[in-house]
């Protein structure tokens, strides 16, 4: 199963990209949990570790190198929107993390030069910083929703959601990931979705709230689909 935390830009989930910046070899893993696997294609890696050993890139030229990797990252995340481990020195993590067109993006670091390290050793350490995030994130939302409905500021389950959000007290909205709904063939939502949920998210981002998508089986207390209302 694959669980998945939507916090903002961020997506928290146990499939995710590990990217191991080096000056003389840059790669790109597609990971699911502990599993690593090495991503090679024109894109990636970039560089070679091939021939006599260089003088280290000044900034100027670091600037330049880690904008071309960063590109080539947005390749895949264009495709495939998942959060990434970043993995390399504190220059180079530094450095990317301030120019990356996806800063949000960045689940944590791995300190040192991994371009050296397997694939079952990279994912053996990246893969708690991932579970450890998930775990945070979750527990963020856990208590988010308990404040909320401790204040009697929060509705639960599909039919109460979707009367509150028609009538525009959507704040945020949370929905476990894959919960479906099949609109009744008297609605007048029955012609435009096929997902009574997807209406729901659409309203709520329509009318300036949020959506966080949690893992299957989290909110079975709120019946899989809970709204904060707007104070």
């Amino acid at each position: 199963m694959n669980h998945e935390l939507q916090v903002g830009e961020l997506r928290l989930s146990t499939h995710y990209y590990v990217l191991s910046l080096a000056e003389d070899t840059t790669r790109l893993y597609e990971a699911f949990r502990e599993s690593l696997i090495d991503i090679e294609n024109t894109w990636f890696p970039f560089g070679t570790s091939e021939g006599p050993a260089r003088p280290a890139l000044n900034d100027a030229q670091l600037q330049t190198h880690l904008q071309t990797i960063d590109r080539h990252f947005s390749h895949y995340y264009e495709h495939e929107p998942l959060g990434v481990v970043l993995a390399g020195s504190d220059r180079h993590r530094a450095a990317f993390t301030a120019l990356t067109a996806h800063p949000g993006l960045i689940i944590g670091d791995l300190e040192g030069d991994h371009s050296k390290t397997s694939m079952d050793d990279l994912g053996q350490i990246a893969w708690p910083i991932v579970r450890e995030a998930i775990a945070t994130a979750g527990r963020r939302v856990t208590r988010k929703l308990e404040e909320a409905e401790r204040a009697s500021n929060l509705v639960a389950g599909i039919d109460a959601v979707v009367r509150s959000v028609d009538a525009g007290f959507g704040a945020t909205l949370f929905v476990e990931d894959g919960y479906r709904v099949k609109p009744a063939e008297n609605s007048p939502l029955f012609d435009d979705f096929d997902n009574l949920v997807d209406s729901v998210i659409e309203r709520v981002l329509a009318s300036g709230g949020n959506v966080l998508f949690v893992r299957n089986g989290s909110l079975g207390k709120y019946f899989q689909i809970a709204l904060i209302l707007r104070v």
